[in-house]
């Protein structure tokens, strides 16, 4: 059923759940999904998505511990809540290839953005009109708001405070995420593997719907690369970033690897498409999922 509240009040602009062992989803259903996990001493919020509710009242509803903040990459969807954070966080932490990439959204972006972001609501009315009928699949998490009044909406440029390495350990207390760099969908692409519980919080290097592999900094042969380093970990379930499911069984890295390998490869048959905002690319399906590759020169 469509939601029907109104966004005078922000906080239901997010959809807020615990998953297992101390990692809670912040979602902005449609958008973007965010992570905080908890350890023993700090919080670590691991993206800081659109900028358009406030996140840090929703973090602080969960915990008031000392945050970290991770940025998965440099686009502004993921790091558009760092003005908010930026006076209450330890440090916002990126991996060194973007550190300078943190400018400010240019209006051009945001109006566009906002365009695809009201289609898509509209367009999901009737999705939600025939699950409501016949499927019964979706729940309130996935559940897209209605887009508020975004005529105040900016996402600033803030200058990074730390930088993080390859291999890193992130100490909160009784729990210790290590830092993987996984460049492909962007050079400075960063996940956050958790050996005891087995997650892997993968920002936008596992997606589970399309991955935007056709951009002018995406390389499908470091994607590929990435990708099988990803698939050789003992992981029990993925955290990602976009669409409906922020949660991925753990054989998915080993899928989306021979994906990767197959499209570098040459041992796929791709068609002609458009990303939502009309790029040209060629799209690559799989089971369940896609890769969006750049069209071919």
């Amino acid at each position: 059923m469509l939601m029907t509240s109104t966004l005078a009040d922000p906080a239901p602009w997010f959809a807020i759940r615990p998953l297992a062992d101390g990692v809670y989803v912040l979602s902005e259903p449609g958008h973007v999904n965010s992570f905080l996990v908890l350890g023993d001493e700090r919080a670590l919020l691991f993206d800081t998505g659109m900028g358009i509710g406030s996140i840090l009242r929703e973090v602080r509803t969960i915990t008031d511990l000392p945050l970290l903040v991770v940025n998965s990459h440099h686009h502004f969807d993921h790091r558009g809540g760092n003005a908010e954070l930026a006076p209450h966080a330890i440090d916002i932490a990126v991996h060194p290839v973007g550190a300078d990439a943190h400018g400010e959204a240019p209006a051009e972006w945001r109006t566009e953005y906002e365009k695809l972001a009201r289609r898509t609501v509209e367009r999901f009315g009737e999705f939600a009109r025939l699950d409501y009928e016949t499927f019964f699949t979706l729940t309130e998490a996935q559940t897209l708001r209605p887009i508020p009044d975004l005529s105040g909406w900016r996402i600033p440029a803030i200058r990074p405070t730390r930088t993080l390495a390859d291999g890193e350990l992130l100490d909160l207390g009784g729990r210790v995420l290590r830092v993987l760099h996984t460049p492909g969908h962007s050079p400075d692409g960063l996940c956050l593997w958790d050996e005891t519980t087995g997650s892997l919080l993968a920002g936008d290097t596992l997606l589970a719907a399309a991955f935007w592999a056709h951009f002018p900094e995406s390389d499908i042969a470091v994607f590929a690369g990435t990708t099988a380093r990803l698939a050789d970990l003992p992981t029990r379930q993925v955290l990602v970033a976009h669409n409906l499911r922020c949660v991925l069984p753990g054989s998915f890295p080993a899928q989306a690897a021979e994906a990767f390998a197959a499209v570098r490869d040459g041992r796929t048959r791709p068609v002609p498409y458009a990303d939502p905002f009309g790029n040209p690319l060629l799209r690559h399906d799989f089971d369940g999922f896609a890769i969006f590759a750049p069209e071919v020169s």
